[in-house]
């Protein structure tokens, strides 16, 4: 029996959340979320009154809410009223020894929450087991098809749960939000994100470009490349699809202006300024000039997110301020995001929702349980290069460890070197430069990583034809955060 939404593809830690923020939309503010603490059996929980489990009858509290994650519980052929019947068996045997410990106070209503599908004898079955420990207590059961419903009624939670989108057919629940003209204008945004969708982490990032947007109506998303600055932009992008905005792809300004203000809600995404795999500054400079231009155009239901590099815009500010128009406009800081600070978490669900989109066999998962800590503290990690060690490289690993061929060492050093060699698109980004880029380069591996601004313009001058020579500042500054990182000295 499968659920609507896929709720196995969450894993224990998400469906927690999941189900803490559905309650709360469900209930009201009065629940608390509890969990990943000393939480003593406790996963939301209420001390006041509560429409619940009726809409129509308010019950008085207190109310716990406790969720139990099954693994594969809606796979084919999968036996999950077991695990969830010895689950509750454990439960209970662990909340009589809170008792004595004075860490639990039996309360009026228990709840179970859980991904897997509950029929109606295995309701009774639970309750009764329950109620012969607790016999005061009102015991309720959840079961994946009643999270389903709980979730269909509070659509909003795809904002900070964005994963939802991927665990419904995509096509099936746009079609039933959504208008066949949003649909057509909207079809690059949704092909952008359909790959990113079974994989995608809501960052602190994504949530700072939300409220960005709902402020401002224009956010800047910066960093190095392969950090996830496309993804969150499309992952809003299709959000408000679902919640029926259009999402229009944007190379140049001339396809914001293409679209007159109107009743209709649209959001516009610049992804990159400089084109993708094109490494072009020229496109940066049509965006810089036209820029006052473009956030005329901005509002409450128009919407701008840029992934691009900070000097494109600090440049526009400067551009608009000579020309007086940027008065009204917020100082960049205001709607710069950088994506590159993935926090330890972060970093854990990306490397988990890209193993658990492989399905990897049972060698490559036990590979990434036991590298999981190297993968995450290495400096090289980026979301692209898990995504492709994952789905290129281990697959290799792991069939040399079944031929006994791997040591623990070795697989370290397989892993560091999987995601350390940049990916294909950041070849291409190279080979697209001009002349000039590649010079100045090339004279930074000559002078070094740690090289000087000094030096290095030094060495650029010396190796780069003057026919072909850009103004070295210009380079410097169009090539940051992609493939140099300047630092300023305090000495």
């Amino acid at each position: 029996m499968t659920t609507r939404y896929h709720l196995d593809d969450l894993g224990w830690y998400r469906l927690e959340q999941l189900v803490q923020a559905a309650l709360k939309a469900e209930l009201g503010i009065g629940v608390e979320s509890w969990g990943e603490r000393r939480d003593h059996g406790r996963d939301a929980y209420c001390e006041k009154s509560l429409r619940f489990p009726s809409r129509h009858i308010v019950q008085d509290g207190p109310f716990i809410f406790q969720v139990k994650f099954v693994e594969n519980a809606n796979a084919s052929g999968a036996r999950s009223e077991e695990t969830i019947f010895r689950a509750v068996e454990a439960e209970c045997t662990r909340i009589l020894e809170r008792q004595e410990e004075g860490h639990w106070k039996e309360p009026t209503h228990y709840t179970l929450l859980t991904n897997a599908p509950l029929s109606a004898s295995l309701r009774d079955k639970i309750r009764n087991v329950f109620r012969e420990s607790f016999p005061s207590t009102n015991f309720h059961s959840l079961g994946g098809n009643d999270v389903c419903d709980i979730l269909d009624e509070h659509p909003n939670l795809r904002r900070a749960f964005p994963e939802l989108l991927s665990l419904r057919d995509l096509d099936e629940l746009l079609s039933e939000v959504v208008d066949r003209e949003s649909l057509e204008r909207s079809k690059s945004a949704i092909e952008a994100a359909r790959d990113i969708l079974p994989v995608f982490v809501p960052t602190e990032a994504y949530s700072k470009a939300w409220s960005i947007l709902h402020k401002h109506h224009f956010v800047v998303l910066e960093g190095p490349p392969e950090m996830g600055k496309s993804s969150i932009a499309w992952m809003v992008a299709l959000t408000q699809i679902t919640n029926g905005w259009q999402a229009i792809a944007c190379d140049t300004p001339e396809d914001v202006f293409r679209y007159p203000k109107s009743s209709i809600h649209r959001v516009f995404i610049a992804d990159d300024a400089f084109g993708r795999t094109e490494y072009d500054p020229a496109r940066g400079s049509k965006w810089e000039t036209q820029l006052d231009r473009v956030l005329q155009r901005l509002d409450a239901k128009n919407w701008l997110i840029w992934t691009s590099r900070k000097h494109i815009l600090e440049r526009a500010c400067r551009h608009m301020d000579l020309q007086g128009k940027a008065s009204s406009f917020p100082k960049p800081g205001a709607v710069l995001v950088k994506a590159d600070n993935l926090t330890k978490r972060e970093k854990s669900l990306i490397l988990y929702r890209h193993a658990k989109a492989a399905g990897l066999e049972d060698t490559a998962k036990e590979i990434i349980k036991k590298h999981a800590r190297h993968l995450i503290q290495t400096q090289h990690f980026t979301p692209e290069r898990i995504r492709r060690l994952v789905k290129e490289r281990l697959p290799a690993i792991a069939g040399e460890l079944k031929n006994g061929k791997c040591s623990d060492s070795q697989i370290n050093s397989e892993l560091t070197d999987a995601i350390r060699n940049p990916t294909d698109r950041m070849r291409k980004a190279f080979k697209a430069l001009d002349p000039a880029y590649k010079w100045l380069l090339i004279s930074l591996l000559e002078t070094g990583r740690l090289s000087t601004t000094d030096d290095l313009k030094s060495a650029y001058e010396l190796h780069c034809p003057k026919s072909i020579r850009k103004p070295f500042e210009e380079l410097v500054t169009d090539l940051s955060e992609a493939f140099v990182k300047v630092h300023h000295s305090q000495w």
